[in-house]
């Protein structure tokens, strides 16, 4: 008995060392939208409002409603977040990106 308490808290202490050190590391940064990768699909399909603002180079949340009210894209709502579809996304993007336009 005494010997599985001694590696219980041998255990703990690991335990606890591992979450001082991600402590010191800082909160996890999400990666680059170039740099996401998910096995089995080429494009993420949904994107949240600052990944969508980021995709059209940093525009202000208003920009993004304003599509949305002029029916480009179509905002869903999950668990109280706002996402938009790869589908829309990109359709706007051959749009919005000059060059593009046809």
């Amino acid at each position: 008995m005494e010997k599985l308490t001694e590696e219980f808290r041998q255990l703990v202490r690991a335990i606890v060392q591992e979450e001082l050190e991600r402590e010191k590391a800082g909160p996890a940064k999400d990666p680059p939208l170039n740099q996401i990768s998910i096995p089995g699909l080429t494009q993420k399909p949904l994107y949240n409002m600052r990944e969508v603002r980021q995709l059209f180079g940093n525009v202000s949340r208003t920009t993004v409603y304003a599509w949305a009210a002029e029916g480009k894209l179509k905002p869903r709502k999950l668990k109280g977040k706002v996402y938009f579809l790869w589908e829309e996304i990109e359709k706007m993007l051959k749009e919005y990106i000059p060059g593009n336009r046809k």
